[in-house]
Order: structure tokens, then C-alpha cells, then sequence
């Protein structure tokens, strides 16, 4: 494993977890590079062999890897030229509050099961989406959400250590995580971005949320901030496509 800076591709040091599929870990890792704006639309991404090598891994699981960031739409690629990062989709606003957007579907449980909650220093794709300096500490969580015990929804999460200190003492299997902000740690939510994009199951998703390969899925994208405008949290969520749907009140 390579766990020094890649001074070509300007890729941060890549530490990977246990008991999750490598190829899920990079494309995540990358996503990260391109949702910070380290690399500009139509960018070209570094080669497959320096990713190969900064990764630690073999052709085939950067290719995986690529080809679920292709098929989100996020990258391009052409036979003979190399990957490119694609254009910025276009947003699309609605006048009105924010609590006219909802998912309508069954109400997630509380909690769900805990995959990892781990103290991480900020690398620089991170550090923007929080708005704190390059290796500040962190809180990194990921957990399987369900509705009525089935398996629905995967989040992954990054928090600002300082705002809750002792996370992963709390039971996040049991609690909404913003009630174990407010109740625990006085950390009152204000407002927050919400992106909204379609996408299919890869194999690691699929496993968790017990759905086929490719399975319609709501990509859900949030950056929380508290009432004094620090930001408490950035979101990925993964949402079934067969169980939710997306409702939008015009007024």
C-alpha cells in the first residue's frame, strides 16, 4: 500500500478499512476528490497505473471502481483518450421553504446497525466539505438505516469532533443521530443543502440493503448547519428507490 502523497496526482494518503470492498472505499475516496472541486470539469484523471499504485490494488478493482463513478454520471470515459471528469449537472431550485422537500415513504427506525464510527483527521477534501483546517479531527460513521427491520438506507457521515466529543460512546443503534446532537451535546440544527441524484446499487450497497446489483437508488447529498451557521455534518445517503419517492410541494 502506498501511504505517502501521490506527487503526481495530488491524491491525500489513502488508509484502507477492514471488512469493506476496496473497490467501494476508492470510488467513495475519489467521489470525495471530485465533490471538493480538486479536479475541474473535463480534468482529466490521473492513469490507471498511478491509481493502481497510489491505491495499493489491482487494475481491475480501480476499474470497478471508475465505472460505478461513470455510471453515476460523475466521469467520463473514452476509449483511447483516458477518464474525464463530466460537467456539473444542472441544479434546478424551487421557491419555498425547506420543509416542502420530503421523502414519502415509511418513516425510518431509530438508530441502525453501527458499521463504523471512527476518529479521523480532516484530509483536504473533507476539510472543505466541513469548512475546518486539513487534520482536524474528526468523527467518521456510517450506519444501515431501516424501516419496520428491513434494511433501506446507508449514511455515511463526517461530524466536527469538537461539536460531539465522545460519539461513538453514544448508541447510535438505538437513537436518531439528531436527537443524540441536541439531547447530548446541546447541538442545535438550523438549516441545510440537500442534492438529490438518481443511482444503482454497487456490489457493496447491494449487500447492505439487500437489493439486486444496480437496483434504483436515491443518492442523497447534505451539508447540515447549526442555528450559528457551523456546519454540524456532511451526508451521503443511499435510499432505496423501491421503498421511497421524492415529493415536492409548489406553492
Amino acid at each position: 500500500m502506498n501511504t505517502q502523497k501521490s506527487i503526481a496526482s495530488g491524491l491525500d494518503r489513502f488508509v484502507p478499512r477492514p471488512a469493506i470492498a476496496l473497490h467501494h472505499q476508492i470510488k467513495e475516496d475519489l467521489f470525495l476528490h471530485l465533490r471538493a472541486g480538486r479536479w475541474a470539469p473535463g480534468f482529466e484523471l490521473p492513469p490507471e497505473e498511478e491509481l493502481c499504485l497510489h491505491y495499493g490494488v489491482s487494475r481491475g478493482t480501480v476499474r470497478r471502481a471508475i465505472t460505478d463513478l461513470a455510471t453515476d454520471g460523475y466521469v467520463e470515459r473514452h476509449r483511447g483518450r483516458g477518464t474525464f471528469v463530466s460537467r456539473a449537472k444542472l441544479e434546478s431550485g424551487v421557491e419555498g421553504s425547506y420543509h416542502r422537500f420530503r421523502v414519502v415513504g415509511p418513516p425510518l427506525d431509530p438508530g441502525g446497525r453501527v458499521l463504523f464510527c471512527r476518529r479521523i483527521d480532516a484530509v483536504a477534501d473533507v476539510a472543505v466539505m466541513l469548512k475546518v483546517e486539513v487534520g482536524a479531527p474528526l468523527w467518521n460513521l456510517e450506519r444501515i438505516r431501516f424501516t419496520r427491520g428491513e434494511p433501506v438506507s446507508l449514511q455515511t457521515s463526517f461530524l466536527p469532533f469538537a461539536l460531539c466529543p465522545d460519539l461513538a460512546a453514544q448508541d447510535l443503534a438505538n437513537e436518531h443521530l439528531i436527537d443524540v446532537l441536541r439531547e447530548v451535546y446541546g447541538v442545535h440544527l438550523g438549516s441545510a443543502v440537500e442534492y438529490l441524484d438518481p443511482t444503482g446499487a454497487n456490489g457493496y450497497v447491494a449487500k447492505h440493503l439487500s437489493v439486486k446489483l444496480r437496483a434504483p437508488l436515491f443518492q442523497i447529498e447534505r451539508t447540515t448547519y447549526t442555528v450559528t451557521g457551523v456546519v454540524a455534518e456532511y451526508r451521503r445517503a443511499l435510499l432505496r428507490g423501491d421503498k421511497y419517492r421524492y415529493r415536492i410541494d409548489l406553492r
